[in-house]
Formats: structure tokens, sequence, C-alpha cells
């Protein structure tokens, strides 16, 4: 026992390694996800070039991200077979050789399978990293989950305006050169995630280990050991119990409930996200003026995505009840939006919806950590992504066709409204169901 103690304590949780990790993590979110979010500033330029209609041209940008969302639940467990650090770094240079090859096409065919490749390239970067993040953070696990997320909301004000000047300078097949060689640093940052793994103590939800009831104050020293590069080394045991966690997962209500409860997130926040700027020219402001509203967007959205992890971590809030005043908040904001086309109106609004969608983001992933054993967590961080990049997809389709029906920017905030109002409700319904469960535990505990 002792010896087991002395080498848990001699793990890089929370401290040494685990920040480099993290940076590694984040980079790689930059590089991924915040670069597909940002190609819809290639969107004229492939347009003009390709001679293709809007709904051709807008395929190249939902592509990736609908690709990408039914192979999630498989990445995450080729990252417990194979490891999680090559998964990883193979991902990171697909994506990179996809945006160089893209650079090449003369077909916008061959640009649908170079989009669609660079998807392919995101997911394999980013369920692993926010697996390998939970691996290393225990006490400090909410902040680091925000820092990871944040690198979307990073890429998004980085790309947009490389992109630009890239495009100014050598035209859009140089552009996306310069930035596929940009994104091969990923393979670098990859290259961090030294694994670790969660031993056998441990397949019940964090909150429940160790008769600790708060798992964001607990060291979690004792979940952590080395784990080999090879995983040829495991016990077929052991093997067998991790391959049982990915179905076992489907089984586990209050997960599924959160899961559930992103999908209708990430619709919604993605209509807030793509009709800020043409629900501003709407009401009479200028180019610049609609685009400083998504810039406000971004920058307290990630503020929140920091900060909300301190609270958390240090217990002065639980990311249960964070994320039900969060989603609340995003709701009425979402709401209101339509009421004024006041300018300074539609920046306080921005603020609010940017700070409350912001710090959602990155609470989903903490919460479904505490319900789920680690056996479990992988395939649960992975089809969180998976929801994520396919509602995010489906959402801006969504509010397309309504904004085609109703012919103004109302329906469509209107509707996202409605569907953060499922969300919250949901929320609403797993923490009654979780805080049950844990009464329940306490029960049979005191029994014993």
């Amino acid at each position: 026992m002792s010896s087991t103690k002395a080498t848990a304590a001699a793990l890089p949780i929370d401290r040494g390694w685990a920040w480099f990790v993290l940076i590694g993590v984040h980079v790689s979110f930059v590089l991924s996800n915040g670069y597909l979010t940002a190609l819809g500033v290639f969107y004229i330029e492939w347009k003009d070039y390709f001679q293709t209609d809007a709904t051709a041209t807008s395929w190249l940008l939902s592509l990736p991200l609908l690709v990408a969302s039914p192979l999630s639940f498989f990445v995450g467990i080729l990252s417990s077979s194979v490891g999680i650090r090559w998964i990883a770094m193979t991902g990171a240079a697909v994506n990179g050789l996809a945006t160089i090859l893209g650079s090449r096409t003369t077909d916008i065919r061959q640009l649908y399978v170079c989009t669609a490749l660079s998807g392919v390239g995101a997911i394999m970067m980013i369920s692993p990293g926010s697996i390998v993040i939970s691996h290393y953070f225990k006490k400090r696990f909410a902040l680091a989950s925000g820092i990871s997320v944040v690198g979307v909301s990073v890429g998004q004000m980085l790309f947009p305006p490389l992109i630009r000047v890239l495009v100014t300078m050598y035209g859009w097949r140089g552009a996306m050169f310069v930035i596929g060689a940009l994104q091969m640093n990923g393979v670098a940052a990859c290259a961090l995630f030294r694994p670790l793994k969660t031993s056998v103590e441990e397949d019940k939800p964090q909150g429940e280990r160790s008769g600790n009831s708060s798992p964001m104050l607990s060291s979690g020293n004792e979940d952590c050991e080395e784990e080999a590069e090879n995983s040829s080394t495991e016990t077929q045991p052991a093997k067998s119990r991790r391959c049982s966690g990915y179905l076992k997962v489907f089984t586990n209500l209050p997960a599924m409930l959160n899961l559930l409860s992103c999908c209708f997130y990430a619709t919604a926040a993605i209509v807030n996200i793509t009709h800020l700027p043409a629900r501003s020219k709407e009401a009479g402001w200028s180019d610049d003026q609609s685009a400083m509203l998504l810039l406000v967007y971004a920058v307290f959205s990630v503020v929140t995505r920091l900060s909300n992890g301190w609270f958390v971590d240090r217990g002065y809030v639980g990311p249960i009840q964070l994320q039900l005043g969060a989603i609340a908040g995003a709701t009425l904001a979402t709401f209101l939006n339509p009421v004024s086309d006041s300018y300074a109106y539609l920046v306080v609004n921005a603020i609010l919806t940017g700070s409350c969608i912001g710090m959602s983001a990155p609470l989903y992933i903490v919460n479904m950590r505490l319900m789920v054993g680690a056996s479990e967590l992988p395939a649960a961080l992975s089809l969180i992504w998976g929801v994520v990049f396919f509602f995010n997809a489906s959402g801006t389709v969504i509010a397309g066709k309504i904004f085609d029906l109703t012919g103004n920017y109302v329906a469509p905030f209107l509707t996202a409204g409605a569907i953060f109002l499922i969300c919250f409700l949901l929320l609403v319904t797993v923490a009654v169901v979780k805080r049950r469960r844990d009464k329940d535990r306490r029960r049979l505990e005191r029994a014993v």
C-alpha cells in the first residue's frame, strides 16, 4: 500500500508535466477546430474560383464537422487500444496534409475530399486531447478543460485576419499552403501527450470514489498510474473491462441526458455565432460594426471559459449548478436579442451571450466526468465532441432554413432561445437524477 501511494505521489497530476500536456492540447484545439470554424473566410474565394452556387460551396464549411461527428466514438476506442499520443499525432499530420493538398485542388470535388480529411484529422486530435486532460488533472480539471477548449475561441480570433492577409499576399491557394504548414506543428504539440491511465478502483463516477463526495477537492493521485506505450502489455481482463466501458456508457442515464442536453446546446449556440453579424446588419449597422459584435462575443467567451474552472475547482460553486446558471443566461439573452436594434443593446447582448455560451462548453466535459466511471470516460468524452461537431454543422442549416421561410432574423433567435430552454430543462433533469442516485448510494453505504 505504501509503495502504491509513493508511486501515485510521484505522478505529475495537476503539476509538472501536466501543464506541458495542457499546452499541447490547447495548441491542438487552435490548429484543428479553431481553423475549421474560420473556413468561412475562404467562402467567397472558393465560390468565385470554382464558379459554384452558395449551396455547393457551403458544403465545404459543413462537411468537416459532419464527417468528424460519427468518427468520434471510434477515435475514443482507438485512443485506448493504439495509444492516445499516436492517434493524436497521426490526426495532426492528416490535418496539416489535408489543408496543404487542398491548396493544390483544381476541382471542387477534390476540395470536398480535402476538407473532409481536415475533419477526420481534427477529431483525431480533439478527442484524445480531452481524454489525456482527464488523466493528468484532478483537482484542477475544470480549469484545465476551460484552457483546452478556449483554443477553439483563440483559433476563431487568430485565423480570420491571418487568412485575409495571406489571401491578399498569395491568393487562396498560397494561404491554404501556409496554414497547412503551420498546422503540421500540431504533430509536435500532440507528441506531448505522454499517456496515463486510471487504475481499477475506479470504475465509479469521480464523485463516488474513496468516500469523497467532492471530486473537485480530491487529489486523484490514487486514480492514476503510468501506462506503457505498447498496449499489448495489458492483461486480457483489463482490455475486456475497458472495451465493455465503451458500451456501458449508453446505460448511464445521467450521462445520456447530459449528452442530449449538449446536442441542443450545440444547435442553439451556433445560431448565435452564425447570425449575430447578419442580425446587426439587418438592424442597419455597418459591416465593421457587425464584425465587432462577433469579436466582443469571442472575447467574453474566452474570459468565461478560462475563469469558470477556477471557481469550480475551489469548490465555490458546483459545476452542474454553474452550468444551469449559464444556460439560463444564454436562454434569456437569446430570447431578448430581437427586442431592440440599438447598437449599444446589441453589444450588451453579445457580452451576455458570449459569456454564458463560453462558460457552458467546458462544463459539459466537467459534468460528464462526474457521471461516468474511468472505463466509460473515453467514450463519453468522444461522444460529446461527436454531437458538438454534428449539431454545429446542422444548426447553421436549420437557422438558414428558418430565415428563408420568415425573411428576418427574429425567428432564428427565438427558435435558438426555445432550444436553449429545452437544454436547460434537460440539465435540471440531470441534476435531479444525479442527486437521487447519490442519495441512494449514501443510504447503501450507511447500511453497510
